[in-house]
């Protein structure tokens, strides 16, 4: 399975993301996340949305941030990048600049998770080749399942129900809906992530067919310790 390392880029400062960014890789991830900042994300965990927000208190500026990833780019020419940002986000960057960054830059997909509350806003960006994940959920809508088959990033899927979340009958773990999203015809990738602690989740994971899997909080809790190469290293073996 693919592993896909998450950066909340701008924390502690952009200059720190950048370095962590060459740990990531010196382990031997190709694969990353790197978040956009914002005061409210939708959907995030409490430590990301506070991560986003200490950034946000040292740089507000999307093109330094835009500028930092650029720099990611430079030094890593085949690293694929996908990127989290909110609508909010976008209206601030611009939408002709946003398709500029994300094709000079080669950004393989975005993660935004409140795209689809603006289907004008995704028509047109999508028309100007910008691939966007499809959120799937253990509570999840046909309007979500719709949603893996019309586009062409790959499909989100969460990997482990959090507390008091409702499940679907029949749907109520990770193999199952993924055999679901297959009998159906999503034929894109299927990465799983959120709630991934330890390798025995990834093997979890690995058992019920995902393509590939995130890790966030886990190695974002070490992220300026001395131990985070060698966490990255057993999560990416564990998925292989």
């Amino acid at each position: 399975m693919k592993f896909i390392g998450y950066i909340p880029f701008g924390y502690p400062n952009i200059e720190k993301s950048i370095e962590i960014v060459e740990t990531y890789v010196a382990a031997g991830c190709k694969a990353l996340e790197i978040s956009f900042p914002t005061y409210d994300p939708v959907d995030e965990s409490e430590m990301i949305t506070e991560y986003m927000r200490k950034a946000l208190l040292n740089c507000n500026d999307y093109e330094k941030y835009m500028t930092g990833i650029q720099c990611v780019r430079d030094k890593h020419p085949n690293l694929e990048i996908n990127l989290l940002m909110f609508v909010d986000i976008i209206d601030q960057i611009g939408l002709e600049k946003l398709c500029s960054f994300y094709t000079k830059n080669r950004i393989a997909c975005i993660i935004c998770p409140d795209i689809d509350t603006n289907k004008e806003l995704k028509a047109y960006l999508v028309g100007n080749g910008i691939k966007f994940s499809s959120p799937v959920h253990y509570d999840f809508t046909e309007a979500e399942i719709k949603n893996c088959l019309n586009n062409d990033g790959f499909v989100y899927v969460q990997a482990f129900p959090t507390k008091g979340q409702k499940v679907i009958e029949g749907y109520d773990t990770l193999d199952k809906i993924i055999s679901y999203l297959k009998r159906v015809g999503v034929n894109q990738p299927i990465y799983a992530g959120v709630g991934i602690k330890t390798v025995e989740d990834v093997q979890l994971i690995k058992a019920a067919g995902a393509d590939g899997f995130f890790v966030g909080g886990t190695l974002m809790r070490i992220m300026e310790d001395d131990s985070l190469q060698l966490a990255i290293k057993q999560f990416i073996d564990a998925g292989k």
